[in-house]
Parts: structure tokens; sequence; C-alpha cells
């Protein structure tokens, strides 16, 4: 079932790739929805498929399963137009900022780091000749602070005994890159003369999805308690 699922995202992810490619009328939100819906599937199918959970693992697969239907719902509102989307990506990383809480309660470390990074990045989007933040510079550090505390957060996981727990903070860095690489698609923001539009977005949705169905397979074993 586990490998069907994963079929199925890649297939979807490919046909609708070409449909772009041969200029045929697909909507995003449609392509974009029905691909982000796999991971969640996938999600679900992992988590209700491990029988043998403790509870701080159930803590953190409950957690990780709401921030994963939000990025479907964001993905969907994003594609839209809706205001709200990159809200709704905020609070998925939240979420993920909480299931990670089960590896080590925050600490002022962890704080620190977060705010030395979101400043290291918005430093470096503010300085940068592509980009134009303009009005949008007070909600993308917002985003940048939680998705950057959501990056420091899942390191801690690497502390756990269990190898299998450092998909996690694999997955959460890739994430981050994504969100990085998407920052070049926006045309009202960035303006990239040297690469291809369609070759940034690829390359952005390849390492998104590549996160997401990470943090869906970490719900699989339970590599928080041995």
């Amino acid at each position: 079932m586990a490998i069907l699922i994963l079929i199925g995202s890649i297939i979807s992810f490919l046909a609708f790739r070409v449909f772009y490619f041969l200029g045929l009328p697909v909507p995003e939100v449609i392509a974009k929805g029905i691909t982000s819906e796999f991971f969640v599937f996938y999600a679900f199918y992992c988590f209700f498929k491990n029988q043998d959970k403790s509870i701080a693992f159930t803590r953190y697969g409950i957690k990780m399963l709401c921030g994963l239907s939000l990025a479907v719902i964001a993905d969907i509102a994003i594609n839209l137009h809706i205001p709200a989307g990159i809200s709704v990506f905020l609070v998925m990383q939240i979420f993920y900022i909480l299931a990670y809480q089960e590896f080590k309660p925050f600490s002022f470390k962890n704080f620190a780091l977060t705010v030395v990074m979101s400043i290291v990045f918005l430093a470096g989007d503010q300085l940068s000749p592509f980009f134009n933040l303009k009005t949008l510079f007070l909600p993308i550090a917002i985003y940048t602070f939680f998705l950057a505390g959501a990056a420091i957060k899942s390191l801690d996981a690497i502390l756990l005994p269990n190898k299998r727990a450092r998909i996690v903070p694999a997955a959460s860095l890739i994430f981050l890159a994504s969100d990085f690489v998407l920052q070049f698609t926006l045309g009202d923001i960035c303006d990239l003369p040297f690469a291809a539009d369609q070759v940034v977005n690829n390359v952005c949705h390849v390492l998104y999805y590549a996160a997401q169905f990470m943090l869906a397979h970490s719900l699989s074993e339970d590599f928080i308690e041995e």
C-alpha cells in the first residue's frame, strides 16, 4: 500500500509537469492539491499501521498529521490567491515545532539560534539585488522566524538514540531549502534573470514534496522511545 501511494504521488507530479510543458490548461490548484494529498494519505497510513507507539510518539504523530493536513489546505489557498494561505503555512510550522517538542523541550538556545538564522536570511534578501520585498517584508519576516524555528528545533532529533529519528531534521532542512528556492519564483518580489521560472519552480516542488513525504514516513516507526 505504501509503495502504491508513493508511486501514485510520483506519477501525479510528473503528469502535471508534462501537462504544463505541453501548455495544457490544468489549474495549478488542482495539480498541486491532488499531488499534496498523497503525502497526507501516506502519513495517515504510516501512523495507523504503526501499532506499537509510545505515548510521546503518539503525541508527535498527531501534531505531525495536523501540520501535514494544513499543508494541503495552504497549498490550495496559495494557488487560489487567498491571502490567508501564508498564515496557514505559518500554523503548519507551529504544529511541526510542537511535534518536535516531543524530542526535547524548547530552550533558550533554540530561540537564540532561530533569531540568528532569521536575521541572516532576511538580511540576505534585503541586500540581494534580486529581491524587493516592499510591503511583504513583515509577513515574510514572521513566516521566516517560524520556518527557521522548526528547522532549528528539528535538530534535537539528532540526539535521540534511534538513528531513524534523523529523517526528521533532514526533512526539515530540505523543507527550508524548498522555501528558499520558492522565493525565487515570486515574480512580484524577485527578478532572477539567469534561471527559467519553470526550472526553479520544479526544483522547489521536488524539494517540497520530498520533505513532506519524509515527515510522513517518520510516522512509520517509533523512534522516540527505545
